[in-house]
C-alpha cells in the first residue's frame, strides 16, 4: 500500500494542547496541507472538530493514514487521540499508527549524535509535578523523580519540554539540551515511514507509563444502596 496522505494527530505534552494536521506525501517528500492547534482541555476536546476542518480543507476522500502520538504525556490527552484515532481509522477504512514522542524527534537526534560523537540522547519530558518521563533511543520509557535523576555515565544530548532543567542537574553527563516538542511534521515523518514498514510497527494505544491519578472523595464514598 502506498501512503500519501496522512492525518496527524497530538495531544500529549503536559502543557495541554492539542494539535492535528493533514499531510501530503510527494515524490517521499511530506508537505503540510493544512494544521490547526488549541490550548487547554477545551482544545482536546475539539480535537475531532479540528480534525473534520483539516480534512474538509484538503478535499480528501479519505486518509491513508492516521498518525497520532502515544506519549508519553497527559492521560487525558492520549485517551482522547488514540481514541479519535481508532474511529477515524474505522471509518475511513485506513491504519492508525502511534509515535512516541521521542520517536518524532529521533531523525534530528540521532544526526547531532552521530556528528558530535555523543553516547546517545534522551528525550525528557514533564510528568505529573516533581517527576519527568525519560525516553531512550531504544524506545524504552520510565518515570523518574526530577528532583534524583540524573542521566547515566557518558556524554548525552538531551531533548524534550524538560532538557534544559535535567542539565542543570548533570552538567558533567549533558553536552548539549535541545528543548521543546517535536513539530507535527516531525511526527507525520516517523508516523509515514512506521506506515510504510521503514521502522517497526506501533499501534496507536496510549503508552501509560504512571498510572493515572485517581483520589478517594474528601467526604469517603457513598454508602451502599439499601
Amino acid at each position: 500500500m502506498s501512503i500519501s496522505r496522512l492525518l496527524v494527530l497530538d495531544a500529549a505534552p503536559a502543557a495541554v494542547r492539542a494539535r492535528v494536521g493533514a499531510f501530503q506525501c510527494v515524490d517521499g517528500n511530506l508537505h503540510v496541507v493544512t494544521q490547526e492547534e488549541a490550548d487547554g482541555h477545551d482544545g482536546i476536546a475539539a480535537m475531532a472538530v479540528m480534525a473534520e476542518r483539516c480534512l474538509a480543507a484538503t478535499g480528501w476522500v479519505a486518509p491513508d493514514l492516521v498518525v497520532t502520538v502515544v506519549g508519553p504525556g497527559s492521560f487525558t490527552g492520549l485517551r482522547t487521540s488514540c481514541a479519535l484515532a481508532a474511529g477515524l481509522a474505522f471509518g475511513f477504512d485506513c491504519p492508525a499508527v502511534g509515535v512516541t514522542r521521542g520517536e518524532a524527534l529521533s531523525r534530528t537526534l540521532d544526526e547531532r549524535v552521530r556528528v558530535d560523537r555523543l553516547t546517545g540522547w534522551l528525550c525528557v519530558t514533564t510528568a505529573r509535578r516533581g517527576r519527568w518521563f525519560v525516553e531512550d533511543a531504544s524506545g524504552n520509557v520510565q518515570a523518574v523523580a526530577s528532583a534524583h535523576w540524573q542521566p547515566p555515565e557518558g556524554r548525552w544530548l538531551l531533548a524534550g519540554d524538560a532538557a534544559e532543567d535535567a542539565a542543570l542537574a548533570a552538567p558533567d553527563r549533558v553536552v548539549k539540551a535541545a528543548a521543546g516538542e517535536a513539530s507535527l511534521a516531525e511526527i507525520a515523518r516517523y508516523g509515514w515511514a512506521r506506515g510504510e514498514g521503514s521502522v517497526p510497527w506501533r499501534a496507536a494505544l496510549p503508552l501509560y507509563v504512571d498510572a493515572p491519578e485517581a483520589k478517594l472523595p474528601a467526604a469517603g464514598l457513598r454508602s451502599e444502596p439499601v
